[in-house]
């Protein structure tokens, strides 16, 4: 796992706290560390940053949960940024200048 976070779900009324439990431990890469009254914290750890923001909506969706707070996150950036160091910058702006702007497509994720 690359990316690991902590966040602090806070909850509609500590009744219903074993109850969202139990769906938290039903969400790819979350786990429960602690619980404890209107409060739980959970943990993300997860392959990239798109999983570990699915995970962090789906808990936020969970029926009772008034807030979802991240306290912590860490990304694993090593290997992104050997890539971006072993890459021709340069050419490949020159490469984009020379381009003509109606044939660039940009092809990202808007919706993260």
């Amino acid at each position: 796992m690359n990316n690991i976070s902590s966040v602090v779900i806070n909850l509609m009324s500590a009744e219903i706290c074993d109850k969202v439990v139990s769906k938290v431990a039903k969400i790819s890469n979350c786990e429960i560390a602690v619980k404890e009254g209107d409060k739980i914290v959970a943990l993300i750890e997860s392959d990239n940053l798109d999983s570990e923001l699915a995970a962090f909506r789906a808990l936020e969706s969970i029926d009772g949960v008034s807030s979802v707070a991240m306290i912590y996150s860490y990304q694993d950036l090593d290997s992104d940024i050997s890539k971006a160091n072993s890459n021709d910058i340069g050419e490949i702006v020159r490469k984009i200048d020379e381009m003509d702007p109606k044939d660039i497509k940009y092809n990202g994720n808007p919706n993260i």
